[in-house]
């Protein structure tokens, strides 16, 4: 009896909310690893739930989550839904007031002081983890092999078990006229269903009849057996398994979408416009505008000092003055640019943007055009100028010359050992310049670099002749200083500091044009007919579009099936007991049966609306057809486009790096035109024009190249995914998407976009 009780109250809770969802993953997560049929299917990680250290991560109970913060406003909806009392109960699983799980930001490596550091790979890992978009995308995928689960189910036996307990009072005033009577029934069976159409009902029916009066008793069981085949509408393979196979093949589309996703996302996150690498150029662009602060700062220090000496009119300090205040407005653009481009990336790894971030700029330093020390050193001879410029009129006595000479000896000193890591970096120009020449590299573009190369290998030596002499011409003039020849010697002094500079000023330009020239674009070695073959045979997107025009023919012909009659063979098979005889249930007798066979049929009168279905599946079935040879050509196209971009950024690229050979030749010439005494200038002098326009260049310039290097690099990763050739680890991290050095020979056959 116990058992028995058991079982009923089981029947009746059912099983627990754990048991479902663990019974849906158990069925649905073996479908998705079904469809990794290639590695180009594969998706990573399945499971839904978020990684514990996720910000998207539920702390709680999945089953029985307690109840979250609600919206004031709302909630009195919720207690008072029209006029009357709401529910009560919905905090027995308890109260929360966070939809954040507590601790996330600490798995990050993060406190309210530390910044997070990010590079391209971090920046990944970190956007796989707490992506709301990449969240939803593979639960998508999961909710579609969810729904193949039913689809399935259809063909298996479905099992169900019912029960009634009635009794019924009619009548008063006892027997005979008053009744009571108990009655208990059950039913227990399954359904079936066939891959031809045909459709199985067997069903176990027992009835117990208790009447309490009288003390009589009967039971009444029987078997029922129900098989119903469509013969004509309805009927076939063709018909009843359309669903399922469209259901089978529905999650092969959805997993080649995803994996096709999983690129898309990791090229968005770490080289797209808007992702990483734009990141690194907003931060360039920031450098270069301050680097042209700083010049446009000292040289405007240097105006003032020539302005006190009366070399330069009031017109020009104005005019740079106003070039500098505009310098510091690009300064503060450039700022608010990166931090608003950092804000929308960190949204898009799913973070807050109050979150600090501290960007890994390696890939930068290719744009560092000269040594910092170098740098350093010039800043340190121009503030020497401007403050001998100071001077003017009223030359320092006697010990201030000769400790200021001794000052400009020890600058002077430093330039040969710049001009040392110069050299050395001009031996990497050397054995560049030794290799072959690569395909489709413009001739006349490495015409040039030779000539600029052979030019600075002959400068070399004059350099550190000139440089032997400046020391040697600054210890004779402080050793010539006397009272009475402070004014030369200081006019001297001048000269030297001037030479100093234009001796650092070769240098750095020197070393300037090594580096812009072993600034190199990555190879890309496709040709357009590889790339378009293989492209048509590995792009998921054209797989699921030609897969797409099957389901469409097929299609067809399950829409035709609906426009014929139906026809169906209906037969019945029920023995059961006779309760005058018996009272077991299992006692079953011919006398206690019945049996049937026959045809049921519907003439097709009326198939307007199937006719309709039918003609549009017509429609439907060319226009995937269109659909698949649009995709293709917009792939042709695609890659066509990516070919031709890349070429024509190739060839940007090398214009903006002459643009800004140009620019910096440009800017020393006028600097050092403007440095020295000399006699006052008139306020139309070219020389401040020639300087503010050679600033602008540069600043100009410098952002072209970052430009035109980040745009290749993001192109040629948008080839690969056009031709989708990019391939990811499990982990969603690309393994072949570093660039080919392009001093690389290639091994075997290459990659088509590599």
């Amino acid at each position: 009896m116990r058992v028995r009780v058991l079982i009923f109250t089981l029947a009746l809770a059912g099983c627990t909310r754990s048991h479902y969802r663990e019974s849906a993953d158990r069925e649905t997560y073996p479908i998705l690893t079904e469809r990794i049929m290639s590695p180009q299917y594969d998706i990573g990680r399945t499971r839904v739930e978020p990684a514990p250290f996720s910000r998207l991560a539920d702390p709680f109970d999945p089953d029985a989550p307690p109840k979250p913060p609600d919206d004031l406003a709302s909630a009195r909806f919720m207690a008072h839904p029209y006029k009357l009392r709401g529910a009560s109960g919905w905090e027995k699983n308890g109260v929360t007031n966070v939809i954040e799980p507590p601790g996330w930001q600490e798995a990050l490596g993060i406190d309210g002081t530390t910044p997070l550091k990010l590079n391209q790979e971090s920046a990944t890992e970190i956007g796989l983890v707490n992506s709301r978009e990449y969240q939803t995308a593979l639960e998508n995928v999961y909710l579609q092999a969810l729904a193949l689960t039913l689809n399935r189910f259809d063909f298996d036996v479905k099992w169900y078990g019912r029960g009634s307990n009635t009794f019924t009072n009619a009548g008063s005033g006892g027997f005979p006229t008053e009744t009571n009577t108990l009655n208990p029934t059950s039913d227990f069976g399954f359904t079936k269903g066939f891959a031809a159409g045909g459709q199985l009902l067997v069903d176990f029916a027992n009835a117990f009849v208790f009447e309490y009066a009288g003390g009589s008793a009967s039971l009444h069981s029987n078997i029922a057996f129900t098989l119903t085949q469509p013969l004509l509408r309805n009927a076939g393979r063709q018909v009843r398994l359309e669903s399922l196979t469209q259901g089978e093949r529905g999650v092969l589309y959805a997993v080649r979408d995803y994996a096709r996703f999983r690129k898309q996302f990791w090229a968005g996150v770490a080289v797209q416009s808007g992702g990483y690498l734009d990141l690194l150029l907003a931060l360039q662009t920031v450098r270069n505008t301050r680097a042209n602060l700083q010049r446009q700062q000292e040289t405007y220090a240097l105006y003032k000092e020539l302005f006190r000496g009366g070399r330069a009119s009031v017109v020009e300090l104005d005019q740079f003055f106003q070039s500098y205040l505009t310098a510091r407005s690009a300064v503060l653009d450039a700022d608010i640019a990166l931090q608003s481009a950092q804000d929308a990336f960190k949204l898009r790894l799913g973070l807050p943007p109050r979150i600090p971030v501290e960007l890994d700029d390696a890939l930068l330093s290719r744009f560092v055009l000269t040594d910092p020390a170098a740098d350093k050193l010039r800043d340190d001879l121009e503030a020497f100028q401007r403050a001998r410029l100071a001077e003017l009129g009223a030359a320092p006595p006697v010990a201030d010359l000769k400790a200021q000479y001794a000052a400009l000896r020890g600058l002077a000193g430093q330039i040969p050992a710049a001009l040392e890591k110069a050299v050395a970096e001009r031996e990497s120009w050397t054995r560049r310049l030794e290799r072959p020449a690569r395909p489709g590299e413009d001739p006349e573009q490495r015409d040039r670099a030779r000539s600029a190369h052979e030019t600075l290998i002959g400068q070399a030596p004059e350099l550190a002749a000139d440089m032997k002499k400046l020391v040697a011409r600054i210890d004779r003039h402080r050793d010539g200083v006397t009272e009475k020849e402070r004014l030369p010697a200081w006019e001297a002094l001048v000269e030297d500091t001037k030479q100093a500079l234009t001796l650092l000023d070769a240098v750095l330009a020197a070393q300037t044009q090594t580096r812009i020239y072993l600034i190199e674009l990555p190879d890309v070695t496709v040709r357009e007919a590889d790339a378009l073959t293989y492209a048509k045979e590995n792009r998921l997107d054209l797989q699921n579009a030609l897969g797409a025009i099957t389901d469409t023919w097929r299609q067809v012909t399950v829409a035709a099936n609906a426009l014929k009659a139906d026809l169906n063979l209906v037969a019945t098979a029920s023995p059961g007991t006779n309760p005058a005889v018996t009272t077991r249930a299992f006692d079953f007798s011919t006398k206690g049966g019945d049996y049937s066979v026959g045809i049921q049929f519907d003439s097709p009168l009326n198939r307007v609306a199937e006719r309709n279905t039918y003609r549009a599946s017509l429609i439907t079935y060319q226009r995937a057809k269109r659909s698949y040879m649009a995709l293709s050509d917009q792939i042709e196209q695609q890659i066509r486009q990516d070919l031709r971009v890349l070429a024509r950024l190739r060839l940007g690229f090398e214009i903006s790096r002459q643009q800004l050979l140009s620019a910096a030749r440009q800017y020393e010439n006028a600097r050092l035109t403007l440095l020295g005494p000399r006699d006052r200038r008139t306020a139309n002098d070219t020389t401040t024009l020639n300087l503010l326009q050679a600033l602008t260049n540069v600043l100009a310039a410098r952002n072209a190249l970052a430009t035109s290097y980040i745009n290749y690099e993001q192109q040629r990763i948008q080839l690969l995914l056009d031709l989708e050739e990019l391939q990811l680890d499990q982990q969603g991290l690309p393994t072949n998407a570093a660039p080919r050095p392009a001093d690389a020979a290639p091994a075997g056959a290459p990659p088509p976009a590599r």
